[in-house]
């Protein structure tokens, strides 16, 4: 009897709030298997560039010197905790460096 009351309850519910215009909220769609595919090839890929340029700062890939008790660095892995990732720095930091030393000498500059 209660099981009973308490459906026909919900069922009030659910036309007062019909009435009122609003619907039972649809299920979620399930994701596009090619823009899921395209996402997770993407989020990969800014793992690598974020890892990339962590090891061009000289800083723990893992935590940036930001978790106290990391694996690798033992939360001392901030930038210039350790030396540069040559390839890495001149692949990252070099170019900015240079644009950066490039304006304050008064050079054109690219748009």
């Amino acid at each position: 009897m209660m099981k009973d009351k308490a459906a026909t309850e919900f069922q009030d519910m659910l036309a007062a709030l019909r009435m009122l215009g609003a619907d039972p909220v649809p299920p979620p769609r399930r994701p596009d298997p090619a823009a899921l595919r395209r996402l997770e090839r993407e989020n990969a890929l800014l793992i690598d560039h974020a890892e990339m340029l962590a090891c061009a700062l000289g800083a723990c890939p893992n935590c940036w010197g930001m978790i106290p008790d990391c694996e690798d660095c033992g939360g001392i892995g901030k930038p210039g905790a350790f030396d540069p990732d040559r390839i890495c720095f001149d692949h990252f930091v070099l170019p900015v460096i240079t644009r950066v030393l490039g304006r304050a000498e008064g050079l054109p500059q690219r748009p």
